[in-house]
């Protein structure tokens, strides 16, 4: 199994190309030149540590003071994408940059651009760049090796041990533990794959998912819906997986679960795109007063923020002391954590034309005046969300708290 083990970069003639690299140096060529292997040998990995300089890194007048270690990659990363145009907004990123690490930039990009932080010139650059690093996948991350090939016929043993252990629950379509032999063999799968390049892919989050693509490949189908409704059993467990075929008395199974996600598809799709219509022809009257006017309400509602809640509310304006209205905005949020405000509100302002003190800056900045045609994104995304869970057919169970459901405490 391969194993990732990070070398100092010493050789300084390498150093000193890396140290001195600019945006326009890294491309396709620079990429495979400096981590593909050839003969067996790569010059180096996105891995290897390397040793910043002070004064190396930065816009002039703002490098770094003091000496850091980093990989190469991630150095890669920051050169290309952050020291040109958004040094002011990120630094240095010393980090592994995962799916869900890329959402945050990608969201603090967006705060950026509302803000007038950033232009929208240096966004679109950002966002060019992105794409051209697609391309890069091919030597930075192996889709498939021998062990992630072979892990299936590793866990087998294991596998047929829990089948048989919970053999009736799951001939009775038991969801919940089905659900916990997937999570079982999924932990004990990643546990002998460990640090293995192939799995970057699926842990990453760039591409495969393991709860998705891994299992179905490599573990098992699992629970899957009858779409008949007047079936005896609503769940059947699927106990196959694509590495090793499916098995004959299966087959059924994958075939009803790709008729669930197709009809799902397209029910739920015209679901949506009705209700989409429907918002537009009810709302489409509804406008925005001019900008810079207030309706002088005391109306308001009062919201407790958090780091997850405060999106709602982004760009609306708070009742500070002495009536003073404070925008809420991505750099003085965090101060109004764990706190109670009064938020102005559209639904609140008593003018037929919400005024812009109730209606908060956000469609302003977006230079939208016809507020009510937007209300069709709130069925937009249903409609999308069902487009997209065509390509992801695994049973998911949640546990509620019945206490906050019923709010019981």
């Amino acid at each position: 199994m391969a194993k990732r083990i990070s070398k100092r970069i010493v050789d300084q003639s390498l150093k000193d190309m890396l140290l001195n690299l600019k945006e326009k140096d890294i491309t396709s060529s620079f990429i495979y030149d400096l981590f593909g292997e050839f003969n067996g040998v790569a010059k180096c990995n996105p891995y290897d540590t390397i040793e910043i300089p002070a004064n190396s890194y930065g816009p002039e007048g703002k490098r770094n003071k003091n000496k850091f270690t980093t990989t190469v990659g991630i150095w890669i990363f920051n050169k290309f994408f952050i020291e040109p145009e958004l040094f002011d907004l990120f630094g240095y990123i010393n980090r592994n940059i995962d799916g869900k690490y890329l959402e945050k930039i990608n969201q603090d990009l967006s705060y950026a651009l509302m803000e007038d932080r950033i232009s929208v010139e240096a966004l679109k650059h950002y966002l060019m760049k992105t794409q051209i690093c697609m391309q890069f996948v091919t030597v930075l991350a192996p889709n498939y090796d021998e062990a992630l090939l072979t892990i299936s016929k590793t866990i087998e043993k294991k596998k047929n041990e829990l089948i048989k252990q919970h053999k009736a629950e799951l001939d009775a379509g038991d969801t919940l533990v089905a659900e916990s032999i997937e999570k079982e063999l999924l932990d004990y799968a990643q546990d002998i794959l460990k640090d293995d390049p192939a799995m970057d892919t699926f842990l990453s989050g760039a591409r495969s998912n393991i709860h998705n693509n891994f299992k179905n490949m490599f573990i098992w189908k699992g629970a899957t819906r009858n779409p008949d409704p007047d079936a005896a059993q609503e769940f059947r467990i699927a106990t196959s997986n694509y590495m090793e075929g499916i098995k004959r008395d299966e087959y059924a199974m994958y075939a009803n679960s790709s008729i669930e996600g197709s009809y799902s598809r397209g029910k739920k799709t015209e679901d949506g795109g009705y209700l989409e219509n429907l918002t537009t022809m009810a709302y489409q009257d509804l406008i925005l007063d001019e900008p810079g006017t207030d309706c002088g309400t005391s109306r308001h509602i009062v919201v407790e923020l958090n780091e997850k809640n405060f999106k709602r509310y982004i760009y609306n304006n708070m009742i500070g002391p002495n009536g003073k209205l404070i925008e809420l905005n991505s750099q003085n949020a965090p101060q109004y954590f764990g706190k109670k405000v009064k938020m102005r509100m559209a639904y609140l302002c008593p003018h037929e034309k919400p005024c812009a003190a109730c209606a908060g800056n956000f469609y302003y900045k977006l230079g939208i005046k016809n507020v009510g045609l937007t209300l069709m994104q709130v069925f937009s995304v249903y409609k999308n969300k069902a487009m997209k869970a065509f390509h992801d057919t695994t049973v998911q169970t949640t546990e509620i708290d019945t206490m906050k459901a019923f709010s019981l405490k």
